[in-house]
């Protein structure tokens, strides 16, 4: 009686310790293990952030405009000097500054900077070397010099007599040597865009139904200009039932002006477009531009 009593004791005993180490191993296993980290929201809202500015609108480019180019214009004769005579009353210095005051306002409407050796018939004359000097400083994309007559029909286009320049090697670019241009003969290195910008001219006026007559001459300032230069003499115009429209009519030098500036406003694209390749192609060398 007494032995079981023990074991029995000891049993209560042995289910009591179990009893009361369970809460113990519970305790301990939750605090080995790890504890979760904190939200990437919460590490963020602890590390102070900048304001968030909001940014402007982009603002609407403007359309690309034209390229601006210089044209000079040249109503030959004038002061003293008439020049020809085109009909009654009818003399060629005041024909050719209408008709410069007519492609003037046609070019500028398209863009251009319109430069003439003369606005008004004044008692001075230019001469021909003013003249081109006067041209020179302008550094112009074309330069036309303006006649006209009652011979022919249509309209006259000349350029320089002059054979073209030869090309010749660069200069060395550490050499201070200066070769001056010959003043009689500087438009030479400009002849053959003398005659490409000729044959635009051409072509436009032919598009406007204007028959036109091409070559060379020996009109001064032609030799001097260094710049694309075409001397531009309006005729009469022929109809086909055997009428004539005189050089001095208003309506007819319109036409004519605006068959110009439609040549000239290519020719400013196609100067502008080789002047960026120009300068593209200096660029990928590193030579000067």
């Amino acid at each position: 009686m007494t032995l079981t009593r023990t074991h029995a004791a000891l049993l209560l005993a042995a289910l009591a310790s179990a009893a009361a180490m369970l809460p113990i191993n519970v305790r301990i296993h939750a605090q080995t293990q790890p504890q979760a980290p904190a939200s990437a929201a919460a590490s963020a809202q602890q590390v102070p952030q900048p304001p968030v500015r909001p940014q402007p609108p982009a603002r609407p480019q403007p359309p690309p405009q034209p390229a601006r180019a210089v044209v000079l214009l040249d109503p030959a004769h004038g002061g003293p000097d008439s020049g020809a005579t085109l009909g009654d009353h009818v003399i060629e210095k005041d024909v050719t500054l209408a008709f410069a005051a007519r492609l003037r306002a046609a070019l500028t409407s398209a863009g251009f900077t319109v430069i003439a050796t003369r606005d008004a018939d004044t008692p001075g004359l230019l001469t021909p070397d003013q003249r081109a000097e006067t041209a020179n400083r302008t550094h112009a994309t074309a330069c036309l010099v303006l006649h006209a007559t009652a011979i022919g029909s249509g309209v006259h286009l000349y350029i320089s007599t002059l054979p073209p320049a030869p090309d010749t090697p660069d200069a060395d670019a550490d050499s201070d040597s200066f070769v001056p241009v010959p003043w009689e003969s500087a438009q030479a290195g400009f002849v053959d865009q003398s005659r490409h910008l000729a044959d635009d001219l051409r072509t436009a006026l032919a598009k406007a139904s204007v028959p036109t007559l091409g070559g060379q001459a020996p009109l001064r300032p032609l030799d001097n200009l260094m710049c694309p230069a075409v001397a531009i003499e309006i005729a009469p115009s022929a109809a086909a039932d055997g009428s004539s429209t005189p050089a001095s009519d208003a309506d007819y030098q319109l036409r004519v002006a605006a068959a110009l500036s439609t040549a000239l406003q290519a020719w400013r694209a196609q100067a502008a477009a080789a002047a960026a390749a120009a300068a593209q192609a200096a660029a990928q060398t590193g030579a000067p531009q």
